[in-house]
């Protein structure tokens, strides 16, 4: 019986051994899932935080997004209203533009207030009228037609040169005039003086 006793000791001590040995490899198994465990929930963790500072990230750029949507919007209504204000501006302009327009044509047309003026118009006016009487009266087949045409162009270049000829002569006389009434002015008051 010792034999068989000692055989079931040996059978359970290599029984316990295997136990052990596979009890062993258990632990260390489940230490290396408890550490791979360990490793994949502070991956997770990385991760989820990770994830929720992009949240937060992609929260404050569409709020910036939205932000600068609206500027835009707000800069695009003020760009077409300043866009209108220049078009009203520009027809203003416009208008004011044609009615200086009007007004220079107004101001160039009117009558001057001038005598000579007035009174060479009216000689302008009567001459020009009198000529077209008279041309009117000429039959339109007559040969003293050509005649009358060049005639009255002859005579209108002779007025023209004389008219011309006449205020040059009084641009240049008037301030000789001047300078003379001022001499005799001054030796009238000497002499004057002298008595």
């Amino acid at each position: 019986m010792s034999e068989e006793t000692s055989s079931e000791d040996t059978v359970s001590r290599a029984e316990l051994n295997n136990l052990q040995e596979q009890l062993k490899a258990i632990r260390m198994e489940r230490d290396r899932q408890l550490f791979e465990k360990s490793e994949i929930v502070a991956k997770a963790n990385a991760y989820a935080k990770e994830r929720d500072d992009l949240r937060d990230s992609l929260a404050a750029m569409t709020a910036e997004r939205d932000r600068l949507g609206a500027e835009k919007a707000e800069a695009t209504n003020k760009m077409l209203e300043a866009s209108r204000q220049v078009e009203a501006a520009n027809g203003r302009a416009d208008e004011a533009a044609a009615e200086i327009t009007r007004l220079r044509h107004v101001i160039a047309t009117a009558p001057s207030s001038d005598p000579a003026i007035v009174l060479w118009n009216l000689v302008q006016q009567k001459t020009k009228g009198g000529v077209a009487w008279t041309r009117s009266k000429i039959p339109a087949d007559s040969p003293a037609l050509p005649w009358f045409d060049k005639t009255i162009a002859i005579v209108t270049q002779i007025g023209c040169f004389a008219i011309k000829a006449t205020d040059a002569f009084i641009r240049w006389a008037t301030p000789r005039a001047i300078e003379l009434f001022h001499k005799g002015k001054a030796e009238l008051e000497a002499r004057l003086a002298k008595k």
